[in-house]
């Protein structure tokens, strides 16, 4: 791993260990299963709608983000804000619509969610994440990995997370020795590039951590899918948009889970 020889940016970095596991108490939501779906049922008219809530999570320090634009790419006339205690919700998307959420805050990267297919059956979709870095982080990240962002592709991170475990709960929730791929493939200057068990990339690493984090850099505008594997252990692939200038992170639940 190539690092600064700096103090203070190893400092910072070694804060995100703990950053990256969520207070518990953090959710205020009813219970819902590791897909983050519930059985609320929401009609309008004849149609079928879709409620989807969430929460914007900053990564380090772990914070909720007030005051951030929440957009969706697919349904540009529609958008809401973060309240104080960071929650957001749509509360009539179409069932069956393509929808990928788009945060956008002062002082933090654009970043997108993945690509979700919304229900036709009439249920909720709760505790869409965004885990965004702000701009000091998110530079001295692309440091650490010696990349500058180039704003014609987009970054991609995951969490390959275990089992029931979600960016709500406490401690490490990743699922350490999988491998992560991207299709359509990429050369190897790309990814993946693994997060260590500190929460800080490290180039040399050939599978995930018990922290999970995986990614893709300088990736060129496109849609892909993300996958991961581990004998004996199967995961939910994730659809992802790639567009210029964006940070697509595609945090739990909604990330690389195993079922």
């Amino acid at each position: 791993m190539t690092m600064r020889s700096l103090r203070a940016p190893l400092v910072l970095l070694s804060t995100l260990a703990s950053a990256c596991a969520a207070d518990s108490d953090a959710s205020g939501d009813a219970s819902s299963d590791s897909s983050g779906a519930s059985s609320a049922d929401s009609t309008s008219g004849d149609a079928q709608t879709v409620l989807v809530s969430g929460d914007a999570f900053a990564f380090g320090p772990y914070t909720k983000i007030a005051g951030a634009t929440v957009t969706i790419r697919e349904l540009p006339e529609l958008s809401t804000t973060t309240d104080a205690d960071g929650r957001f919700a749509f509360e009539a998307l179409p069932g069956g619509a393509a929808a990928t959420f788009v945060f956008e805050a002062m002082g933090y990267p654009m970043t997108s969610t993945k690509t979700f297919t919304l229900p036709t059956t009439g249920e909720a979709v709760e505790r869409v994440t965004f885990q965004v870095p702000d701009d000091a982080t998110y530079d001295l990240l692309a440091t650490v990995v010696n990349v500058v962002p180039d704003p014609n592709t987009c970054q991609i991170a995951s969490t390959v997370t275990r089992v029931g475990k979600s960016i709500y709960d406490e401690g490490a929730h990743g699922e350490a020795a999988a491998t992560v791929a991207i299709d359509p493939p990429l050369p190897a200057e790309h990814g993946p590039i693994y997060f260590n068990a500190q929460v800080i990339p490290q180039l040399d690493l050939v599978e995930t951590s018990e922290d999970g984090g995986v990614l893709f850099v300088n990736v060129p505008a496109g849609s892909y899918t993300i996958t991961a594997s581990k004998p004996g252990v199967e995961f939910v692939a994730v659809e992802i948009a790639c567009e210029g200038g964006t940070l697509v992170n595609a945090s739990p639940p909604y990330g690389l889970q195993a079922l």
